[in-house]
């Protein structure tokens, strides 16, 4: 498998190209108050976006609800151990 270029584009967003496809890792607020952060898997299709999964938490909003549980690296993670995993995720469910 060839290695994937990740390109950041903000603070807290990267992309990258796999399968011919765009994807975006964004982190985001979520989870009580806003007070967590989750990083999203998007599929790009030109300047649109479709949410394809919630990949982890990076920052726990002290709740400890069954919204980290539905990630798919379940606990709280880092963006590095996404970035390893999220090419697993596509090759299974996309």
């Amino acid at each position: 498998m060839s290695k994937i270029e990740f390109k950041k584009i903000s603070s807290n967003e990267v992309k990258f190209e796999y399968k011919g496809k765009k994807f975006l890792l964004g982190e985001k607020d979520r989870g009580v108050y806003g007070m967590g952060r989750a990083v999203q898997l998007y599929l790009l299709d030109g300047f649109d976006r479709k949410h394809i999964k919630e990949m982890g938490w990076t920052q726990s909003d002290n709740h400890h609800g069954e919204r980290e549980a539905d990630a798919y690296i379940g606990g709280i993670t880092t963006m590095k151990e996404i970035k390893e995993n999220v090419t697993d995720y596509i090759d299974e469910f996309i």
